[in-house]
């Protein structure tokens, strides 16, 4: 887990600065010495030693420039080794006893003694070269790589380059729990513009010391650049020592030192359970949205049905209308005794054709009432449905996703989409009463028609029996007063639907604006719950990430105890697994020194016989052969 990964670089960060502090001052005095064997102090009072064991080993090897192992040796030390009977074990070529003039022989991989001292001391020259680490030293001069020997003396710019690696053929024990300080020795005379990336670096005079350390179980891989002149460099030291550290950092439990950590998870739950319960409102309003869209399309093309008929229906009722009014006009002007009653003969057929025109006219009106009063409650329904959402809990999420830019990019989207629910509903409840009027304008038309129709049928009963009986004559008078009534009634009636149509088209002009911006807003919610989803998501993994964060901490701080603490490390015989009461081991490594091209020495001109103390004593400090 990602989490995971940064707890332990943070938790390694803190461990590597307290050793690089912790231990530096103690192995810098066995990585820089320069003493013989003979004269070291390996007295186990001056190293961190169990206290149990009478046996101490301080391993020296001597390699080449390149890093190859020349040769190694042990200096053996017995505390309280008084008149003991002593038998060590170690493959040696030859041993020299370092405590007195006694002769030592090593036979069979042993080497027995009594010591007549407290503290008795033996070298031993190992038949191995092999060290618990590989090492590899490597030179380039302005890029070239170079043997170390064909440095010397040299001008440019010089790259050292320093790795080490486990050496399988020996016991992994020293490699996995010995640390190692590398330290790099430089002439600021001879080498300027030093450059060492993960070094301490120091300064000892003219010059620099340049130390890396490598924790247990790591493998080095280090550079130094530098630009030389006249190159010439001392040889590399290298000190090998148990790893521990000299600070107490306590228990380092989590139990009363993370209490405000310990909220944090419960704090993001409430806070997944919260966009959870988000996610739920933002389904159930997608799918409002989805109806709202629906029945919005549905009342658009209704309206634009209504409006591109508007005109064929002006039209024929303007046809009717002109009919009514001439008939109306042409009886009222007429000879009604001299009339032509085969013209009258035809009315009755007119009006039938107009009586079935307003019925058809009011029946098609009323299917346009019950699909608009389905799509406007579908539709009022929905945008009643939007929820609100109090602004502080938006605040409270703000806060909660800050650096996090994916999440303020979704709940960005959140606000947008809820503010552009909102404006809708504001829009709907300024144009609401407009919608409610259309089905009451659609019931008083079909009401209008159909009485219109029913008295038009009417009428035609009367001119029927008024023609069908020639004594019906008589009542043409009646028949012609009630035409022209009828004529200016539907003249009324025309009037109405030329309003009426035109208001249905203004209003689906108006509504074809309305409905783009309901898609738009069924968009933006389709976008917003997706967006939702995707922060739940989000929530739901940061939840599960942190859910056990105090524990897995702990584990964390745990497993480096274990790794960079190893109090439980107990040490082993270098020379030998037959030692069983070795109490130190400590390896002290060095390469060969890179050494300038000796000059060629002119002979010596015979002093002259006049020679004074003085100037002999001069000469001593000012010889070449110092």
């Amino acid at each position: 887990m990602k989490l995971k990964r940064m707890v332990t670089v943070c938790m390694m960060t803190a461990v590597l600065l307290i050793t690089t502090f912790g231990i530096s001052a103690s192995a810098e005095t066995s990585l820089q010495t320069d003493t013989p064997p003979e004269t070291e102090n390996t007295e186990s009072s001056s190293i961190s030693s169990s206290g149990t064991k009478n046996k101490d080993e301080v391993v020296y090897a001597t390699l080449d420039a390149a890093g190859s192992v020349d040769a190694i040796y042990t200096v053996n030390h017995f505390s309280s080794a008084k008149g003991e009977r002593i038998t060590d074990y170690g493959e040696y070529d030859s041993v020299v006893n370092l405590t007195n003039t006694d002769q030592l022989t090593a036979a069979s991989g042993a080497v027995s003694f009594t010591s007549d001292a407290d503290n008795f001391y033996y070298q031993g020259n190992m038949s191995s070269t092999d060290l618990p680490w590989l090492f590899d030293i490597s030179y380039k001069l302005d890029g070239s790589s170079m043997a170390p020997e064909d440095t010397a003396g040299k001008d440019g710019k010089l790259e050292l380059g320093i790795t080490s690696s486990q050496n399988g053929k020996t016991d992994p024990t020293f490699y996995e729990n010995y640390m190692l300080q590398i330290t790099v020795t430089l002439d600021t005379e001879k080498c300027s513009n030093i450059e060492a990336p993960d070094a301490t670096i120091a300064s000892a005079g003219k010059n620099k010391s340049i130390a890396f350390t490598v924790l247990p179980g790591g493998d080095a891989n280090y550079t130094v650049t530098t630009d030389v002149q006249n190159f010439s460099m001392a040889g590399i030291s290298i000190a090998a020592v148990p790893y521990s550290m000299n600070m107490d950092m306590g228990d380092l439990d989590m139990e009363g030192q993370l209490e405000d950590l310990e909220k944090l998870p419960e704090a993001i739950s409430e806070l997944n359970d919260g966009v959870g319960k988000l996610e739920d409102g933002t389904s159930e309003m997608k799918s409002g949205a989805n109806q709202l869209a629906s029945g919005s399309s549905g009342i658009k093309s209704g309206l634009n049905q209504i409006s591109g008929n508007s005109s064929k229906l002006v039209d024929g009722s303007a046809k009717i209308n002109d009919a009514l009014s001439q008939i109306a006009t042409e009886l009222g002007t007429s000879d009604l005794e001299n009339l032509d009653l085969s013209q009258i003969s035809q009315l009755p057929d007119g009006l039938s054709r107009l009586s079935g025109g307003l019925r058809g006219l009011s029946g098609g009106l009323t299917k346009l009432k019950d699909g608009f009063t389905l799509a406007y409650a579908t539709l009022d329904g929905a945008i009643a449905g939007i929820p609100t959402i109090d602004p502080t809990h938006i605040g409270a999420l703000q806060i909660a996703v800050q650096n996090n830019t994916t999440l303020e990019g979704y709940l960005g989207e959140l606000t947008n989409a809820y503010t552009a629910a909102q404006t809708v509903k504001v829009i709907y409840s300024q144009v609401k009463a407009a919608f409610d009027a259309v089905g009451d304008t659609v019931d008083t038309m079909t009401v209008t028609m159909g009485t219109m129709a029913d008295t038009l049928d009417e009428t035609i009963a009367e001119i029927g029996g008024a023609l069908g009986n020639l004594d019906g004559l008589d009542k043409l008078p009646d028949l012609v007063s009630g035409l022209a009534q009828l004529s200016g009634e539907y003249s009324d009636f025309h009037n109405g639907l030329v309003g009426y149509t035109s208001g249905v088209q203004t209003l689906a002009s108006k509504y074809s604006e309305f409905d783009s911006g309901i898609s738009e807003f069924n968009s933006g919610v389709g976008e917003l719950n997706d967006g939702i989803g995707e922060l739940y998501d989000g929530t739901s993994t940061l939840n599960d990430e942190i859910a056990d964060l105090p524990d897995l901490i702990q584990d964390e701080i745990d497993n480096l105890k274990e790794q960079y603490m190893p109090s439980d490390f107990e040490a082993i015989s270098f020379t030998s697994s037959k030692n069983t009461d070795t109490g130190f081991v400590q390896f002290v490594l060095q390469t060969a020194a890179i050494e300038e091209p000796e000059e060629e020495t002119q002979p010596v001109e015979e002093e002259a016989e006049n020679e004074t103390f003085w100037d002999r004593l001069v000469s001593l400090f000012t010889s070449d052969d110092k």
